[in-house]
């Protein structure tokens, strides 16, 4: 084994005291600009930033958070190992490395790189995470990347993956600013702020009278009630209604068959299933009448311009592969798909990614992992346990979590609990001592997203990086997760010391000569020691952040700069769009060094790329044609089979049906750990139940039940909900993160361990991701007793 180098020898510094410094929130994901006063190294004031180019002074209530996800009780300040006795002793950097690096090397030679798994990275606008942990799994060899999104997204990447052809790099939202017809559904942006400033768009709807918003939703939400129609579809039965809303659009032939000759491919045959569908017989399956789903089809495909927003009520429910494909359908039959106003292609910052034609299998279930947004394919957290509660010989046997808390936030905690407990390794690194955290073997410190560099970069309608440097300092032994994937994979052997030649070349890498030079023996020199591309990628990535790192502000910059190179280098047309003044430097590596430092220089983010959205469609259908393969046969035969069967029948065991995860204005997934910062009157983390369900079980607002599914059961307290449907609960994801008590310092619970409830198996059959929104429940009221307000 290697001795271990370093490249940081500690954590960013920040002033301990400053006013206006320009950062991002990171509770969400929509990332927010902000403006922060800094005093004795705290924030003490936050404001939206008007000059953030993307969200111009939005934000909502949660931004006001952020000290409390920086400061608390909990954070993880050293190096942490666990004792046979279950307690942690601290350890130093160079001993946690080192044994760590032994394990994950015993378990590598012995049974298979892939037996090395990585569950976590991205974050919340916390990006920086990616630089060292894709790198160190290429350098290992192993697929068996676990991520959130594949609880909830990576239907929609494997649609356009097989429709368009398109990249790991690119979505398809909804572009309701400029669309004259939005459809909403699964999704309730005035409270979770889904899209860019969701308040603003929902109200220039509103204001104009030419514009129309269809919300679809089971429940009266503060979104639908500003809508001109509200589809009040039965709980999990958005695939009738959208099977009805296209088989409307081809049987009354309200289709734009101009766009389906030059666009697409297949529409013959798709036209076909959907003339089989009864129409009246999907109405009444969803619920929805026959006149509003008529009416609604009709008037989509008569707007000028049409959209169709979607959000995690779709995506965390049966069918949700061919919900995705269905929303696709409708708006290729209507021609609202790649344009403005209806829903566009958007980007990453970074190269063009090359199209991922092929994928690994999960052990168990041969599940296809989903490239999503970075260059290694992922599979769903839920796939997990079963990859490593099985007896293949390569199964996972190490597990390094990477921001994420498994225990509180992927489904089936039970299974999670008894999967951890089979593994040889497990390894946390985190700010906090979370949940997972508490039940590994090693806790590595790292800093939180205002106490190092990091990047925001989530797509967006126009190319608009936030390169953050720290606003405040964070523990001192604090490690950024590129540097702690640096040293494994050096205390492993996967890289050597980088040339000395290198060294001398990275000196002269911001030079226009000097650049393309580097970078050519870069890789060069990769190359030569062999491995296969990846490998030789991972290679590249830390020898770079090695050489040229130290040079810069901070060594996680190599990362930006490599990313800003591929940018210029496969997207000049977008760079040329947005700053003209480049147009005439016709020597890339000039054009990389002036957006390199556009991004230093302007850390409340700044655009450097423009989509053309006039050929948005042509841009990004991959396939040599142009043309969209509309036509799946596999997705066809679900179809057919949803069009012979009835709805789901009714349980009378389980008789409710939960939608675990309702957004409020005080949930912020597993983020923010204090409970503190929530106002007002609780609780907030309540069972939302109608009057008529609450009054046949003899409860009454505030009354604590027992709520139980087929893999657990929670106690909670009732709120009453006349917005709701009968036969239909929410939770709010506000999982239970224990929080030392003020008075005895002992953890309590500050919410409701949701994933008690959940099942690992209840999945998609293409993607893995949970059926959270459909968790079949039963309400005990065996304790009647009023809840601590």
């Amino acid at each position: 084994m290697n001795a271990i180098t370093n490249v940081i020898q500690g954590p960013a510094k920040a002033p301990e005291n400053a006013s206006d410094l320009p950062t991002a929130c990171v509770i969400c994901s929509h990332n927010c600009g902000v403006r922060i006063d800094v005093k004795d190294n705290e924030i003490v004031k936050i404001r939206g930033d008007e000059n953030h180019p993307s969200t111009k002074g939005y934000i909502c209530n949660k931004a006001y958070a952020i000290p409390n996800y920086i400061k608390h009780k909990l954070r993880v300040e050293h190096p942490l190992k666990k004792r046979p006795d279950g307690s942690f002793e601290r350890i130093s950097w160079d001993q946690a490395i080192s044994e760590i690096a032994a394990k994950l090397n015993h378990i590598r030679h012995t049974h298979a790189p892939r037996a090395i798994a990585l569950a976590g990275i991205g974050g919340q606008g916390n990006h920086s995470n990616t630089f060292g942990a894709i790198p160190f799994m290429y350098s290992v060899g192993s697929p068996s990347f676990f991520n959130a999104l594949s609880q909830e997204k990576t239907q929609h990447a494997m649609n356009d993956r097989r429709l368009f052809r398109s990249t790991p790099d690119l979505y398809l939202p909804g572009d309701e600013h400029y669309s004259d017809y939005a459809i909403f559904i699964g999704t309730n942006p005035l409270v979770s702020n889904r899209g860019i400033n969701a308040t603003d768009s929902i109200k220039e709807i509103g204001k104009n009278p030419d514009r129309k918003m269809v919300v679809v939703d089971p429940r009266i939400t503060e979104t639908s009630r500003r809508a001109d129609r509200h589809l009040r579809v039965r709980p999990t039965r958005d695939v009738y209604l959208l099977l009805a809303l296209a088989g409307i659009l081809v049987q009354e032939d309200r289709v734009n068959r101009n766009f389906l000759h030059n666009k697409t491919r297949g529409y013959p045959e798709v036209a076909s299933l959907l003339r089989r569908v009864d129409v009246t017989e999907m109405a009444s399956r969803c619920g929805v009448s026959l006149e509003d789903l008529q009416a609604t089809a009709r008037e989509f495909a008569a707007a000028k311009t049409a959209c169709i927003s979607y959000d995690l009520g779709i995506e965390q429910i049966p069918h949700s592969t061919i919900i995705s494909y269905l929303i696709r359908i409708i708006l290729l039959m209507t021609g609202n798909l790649g344009r403005r106003g209806g829903n566009i292609f958007v980007q990453t910052y970074g190269p063009n990614m090359p199209f991922i034609s092929s994928s690994p299998r999960a052990l168990v279930s041969g599940l296809e992992a989903i490239p999503m947004f970075v260059p290694l394919s992922q599979f769903s957290p839920n796939l997990i346990p079963e990859e490593i509660l099985n007896d293949h010989p390569e199964r996972i046997r190490a597990l390094i979590v990477d921001g994420a808390n498994p225990l509180a936030s992927y489904a089936d905690s039970s299974r999670f609990r008894e999967a951890f407990a089979k593994l040889d390794l497990l390894v946390v690194i985190e700010p906090a001592m979370t949940e997972t955290a508490r039940t590994a073997d090693y806790v590595l410190p790292t800093p939180t997203g205002y106490e190092k560099w990091e990047l925001s970069t989530f797509p967006k309608d126009m190319i608009v990086p936030q390169l953050r440097p720290p606003v405040v300092n964070g523990p001192a032994e604090a490690l950024p997760e590129v540097e702690i994937y640096f040293r494994l994979a050096r205390a492993m052997g996967l890289i050597a010391p980088a040339p000395k030649y290198l060294h001398r070349l990275a000196k002269k890498a911001r030079t226009p000569l000097g650049s393309p030079a580097y970078l050519a023996v870069l890789i060069a020199l990769s190359a030569v020691r062999g491995g296969g591309s990846l490998p030789i990628a991972g290679r590249a990535v830390f020898w770079a952040y090695e050489t040229l790192g130290p040079l810069l502000p901070n060594p996680m910059l190599s990362n930006i700069w490599l990313m800003t190179l591929g940018y210029a280098l496969t997207r000049r047309d977008q760079i040329d769009r947005a700053l003209p003044e480049l147009r005439t430097i016709k020597n890339p590596f000039v054009v990389v060094e002036r957006i390199f430092n556009k991004l230093l220089a302007h850390p409340e983010g700044v655009v450097v790329g423009h989509l053309d959205l006039n050929t948005n469609f042509d841009t990004y259908c991959g396939y040599r044609d142009g043309k969209a393969r509309m036509f799946q046969a596999d997705f066809a035969r679900d179809i057919e089979a949803l069009l012979r069967n009835n709805a789901e029948a009714n349980d009378r065991e389980y008789p409710f049906i939960l939608n675990s995860g309702l957004r409020t204005g005080w949930s912020a997934n597993s983020l923010i750990r204090d409970p503190g910062w929530r106002k007002g009157k609780g609780p907030h983390a309540a069972l939302h139940i109608h009057a008529e369900d609450a009054a046949a079980l003899g409860v009454e607002n505030g009354a604590q039940v027992k709520l139980s599914s087929r893999r657990g059961s929670v106690t909670v307290a009732v709120k009453i909900d006349a917005a709701t449907l009968p036969g239909h609960v929410h939770l709010p994801n506000i999982f239970d993160l224990k929080y030392p008590d003020p008075e005895t310092g002992e953890l309590r619970s500050t919410g409701v361990t949701i994933n008690e409830l959940s099942d690992a198996t209840d999945r998609d059959p293409y993607t893995g991701c949970p059926n959270l929104k459909r968790i079949r429940c039963r309400i005990d009221p065996s304790d009647v007793r009023k809840a601590e307000q």
